[in-house]
């Protein structure tokens, strides 16, 4: 009686760690604040993953801070969408979570670009992967590639964004959604 007690409590503890971990997933795909970022696309192959999109932002670089993160440190970029073209930006970074839904923790990718007289570091994106269909991956890769090599196309993901998590809510060229374009 005492195994099937202590299995259920197991069971019940997974069952709510999951529940929760949905409820945090739907709450930011729901409720949180909408971005677009311009991409760079490439679609890789995994074994073990199958076929995904590897997503390259373009907007992947901000201003040196005073301090110096260490290869794959993780810190807070904040967003903010350009009044022109509605695609983010990274205007601001800081070491610890300032609060609000306009900071997101990325992780630096450790490199340096020159700009001018400005040092930009580079940095990686949370959500740089997007996992399609394996029946459809292959021409999606194609349209992709074409949509980049044409410099009159425009591709985007657009996420939402709450209290520094993020969740991919489409794909989109030139305002068309991957899942139309399929």
């Amino acid at each position: 009686m005492l195994a099937k007690w202590i299995v259920g409590m197991v069971v019940a503890v997974q069952l709510i760690f999951l529940a929760n971990i949905i409820r945090e997933y739907e709450a930011v795909r729901t409720d949180g604040q909408l971005y677009k970022l311009e991409l760079q696309v490439r679609d890789p192959y995994d074994l073990f993953r199958g076929n995904f999109l590897v997503l390259s932002m373009k907007e992947d670089r901000i201003k040196m801070p005073d301090w110096q993160p260490g290869w794959d440190d993780k810190f807070y970029v904040k967003l903010q969408a350009d009044t022109k073209t509605g695609f983010a930006k990274p205007v601001a970074v800081s070491r610890d979570f300032p609060g609000g839904d306009n900071w997101i923790q990325v992780r630096n990718s450790g490199g340096m670009v020159m700009e001018g007289s400005d040092t930009l570091l580079l940095f990686a994106y949370p959500m740089d992967r997007y996992y399609i269909n394996e029946d459809v991956a292959k021409s999606t890769e194609e349209k992709w590639n074409k949509a980049l090599q044409d410099s009159n196309s425009r591709c985007w993901m657009e996420f939402r964004l709450k209290k520094e998590k993020a969740v991919i809510t489409d794909l989109k060229i030139n305002g068309r959604s991957l899942r139309e374009i399929r």
